[in-house]
This record gives structure tokens, sequence and C-alpha cells, in this order.
């Protein structure tokens, strides 16, 4: 492999290391709903990539062209992936959390043939019956229904939810991307997500804001502008269907992170709906194109934290 190729992998590598510990950073937030945390979190990263475009002289290139309305509604889909995942972390732990994320190959197997016109094949069925034994699996049907389960019910329906607009995200990501690039996705529905999230701003005073901004900074810094930039970039010399595997390192690295740094349990049960809902993933990942064309496709498990295709 060459050099630049090797380079690249390792950058997609990076990033998905990056993304994995997006929820890891909110644990660390204190007293802060996660509305104001993602529009915080956004706004920082959102500054840095702006310096990053114009550095690099490609700011003045940025241009609304066709499909508004798709833009649009990738930055609707990107607010409420973020709410929804920081919100399930909330009642739940970020293991159930990033794993619940990763069930939006089940929606996108569902929705694809109706808005994609995308055939269903055996192979989808496949990873959806996986990834929904994998689902039952980590959420536990009993503790549903326990004593004082009411909180984490409502933070698997939150999880389910995050989902199911990454989905959302990957669907659309897939209708912008002979218009625009992965980066230019990220800049115009960050864009959008933070008019949106505007009025989360009221709900977190000012104080609370400065004491949280370190993680704040951090977050947004590394997971929107740093993780982002050496995903697309690297993206360049990636095959899509490479990167898309590559890509389920974030919820492997999330567990095993939230396991040693925030002594999250991992239990069987655990690991295994982790490998039933992955490997639903990379069945999914395997319906790719393979032609060989590098740079041209956006992968299909793009990131939601970033806030483009992911």
């Amino acid at each position: 492999m060459k050099s630049p190729h090797v380079k690249a992998n390792i950058q997609v590598i990076v990033s998905s290391v990056i993304y994995g510990f997006a929820g890891i950073f909110f644990v660390y937030i204190k007293d802060m709903a996660p509305g104001p945390v993602v529009f915080y979190q956004l706004l920082s990263g959102f500054l840095v990539l702006t310096a990053y475009l114009a550095l690099r002289g490609e700011l003045s290139g940025l241009r609304l062209k066709e499909k508004r309305k798709g833009l649009f509604l990738l930055g609707v889909w990107q607010a409420g992936v973020l709410v929804s995942y920081y919100e399930a972390i909330h009642y739940t732990n970020v293991s159930i959390s990033v794993l619940l994320l990763y069930t939006a190959p089940v929606y996108v197997t569902l929705l694809a043939p109706f808005l994609l016109k995308e055939r269903l094949t055996p192979r989808n069925l496949a990873a959806l019956l996986l990834s929904l034994a994998g689902v039952l699996i980590v959420v536990g049907p009993d503790a549903l229904f326990s004593s004082g389960g009411k909180g984490y019910l409502l933070g698997v329906l939150m999880g389910l939810f995050s989902g199911f607009f990454y989905a959302c995200i990957i669907m659309t990501s897939r209708y912008l991307k002979d218009e625009y690039t992965g980066l230019e996705q990220l800049f115009h529905s960050t864009a959008v997500a933070l008019v949106l999230l505007f009025p989360y701003t009221l709900k977190a005073s000012s104080a609370i804001v400065f004491e949280n901004l370190p993680v704040i900074l951090f977050m947004g810094v590394m997971v929107t502008s740093v993780g982002a930039i050496l995903y697309f970039t690297g993206l360049m010399h990636v095959k899509a269907q490479n990167a898309s595997i590559i890509s389920l390192l974030e919820p492997v690295s999330a567990i095993l992170c939230a396991y040693v740094l925030l002594k999250d349990p991992i239990s069987s049960g655990t690991l295994l709906g982790c490998f039933l809902i992955l490997s639903s993933s990379l069945l999914v990942s395997f319906e790719a194109d393979t032609s060989g064309v590098e740079g041209t496709e956006i992968p299909e498990s793009s990131d939601p934290k970033t806030g483009a295709n992911y």
C-alpha cells in the first residue's frame, strides 16, 4: 500500500476513535442539559472548521447549490442525533447508547426501499435480524419494566431515536453527495443546526457554561472539527467500503473507554449484543460500492458527531 493510502487509513482510524470519545466527554459535563451542550459544542467546532477552510482558501468557494432542502434536513438530523444521543447517555450509559446509535442500519434497511428506491436484499434482511437481536440483548427487556425503570426506558427510546436520526443522515447525505462534498455538507448542516439549537442557550446560565467550557471546547474542537477534518481528508485515498468498516471502531472504542475511564460495566450480554449489532453494520457495509474508485463515494457509516455525512 502506498504511503498516501497508509496515511489516509490512519486518519480514518484516528477520527473514528475520536468520535468514540464524544459520549465520554459528555459524562464530564456538570448541571447542563444536552441541548445547550450540543449548541456550544457545534459552535466551537464550526469556528475551527471555518478557520481551517479559510486558511486553505476554500471558504470563499462554499456555495449553496441545488438540493438546499436536503441540506436543511441534514442540519435537523444532526441536531436530533446529538441531542438524543446525549439524552440516552444521561439515562443509561455510554455503552448502551453508542450501540443503540448503531441501530441505524435497521432503519436504513426498512426505509431505503421506499425513500431511495434501493432493493431489499437477503443480506439486508440478515443485518436487520442481527441488529434487532443485538438491541434486545443489550437493552435487557427485564430492566425496562423493573422498579424505577422509567428513566432507563426513556434513555433506551432516546438511543433508538438517535439511531433513527443517524439513518436519516446517511440517506440524506447519499442524496446530497453529487452536489456537495463531505466538508461542504458538514459546514452548511452545522450552520443550520446552530440556528435550530440557539433557543437552548436560554436554558443554561453563563456561569454553568463557563464552568463546563473546557470540556465543551474540547468536544467541539476534537470531535466536530479535528475528527471531521481527518475523516473527510482521509476519505480521498480510502475506499468507501474500507472506511465504513474502519468506522466500526467508534462504538468499540467508546465501550472500552467507558469501561476504563467511567467504570461502565461490560456484561456478557453487552458483548454479545455489540457483536450482533456491529456484525449487522458490517454486513451492510459490504453492500457498498466495491468498484475500487476511491474518494468518490461517501461511506455509509459516517459519523453523526461531526454534522455531515457520517
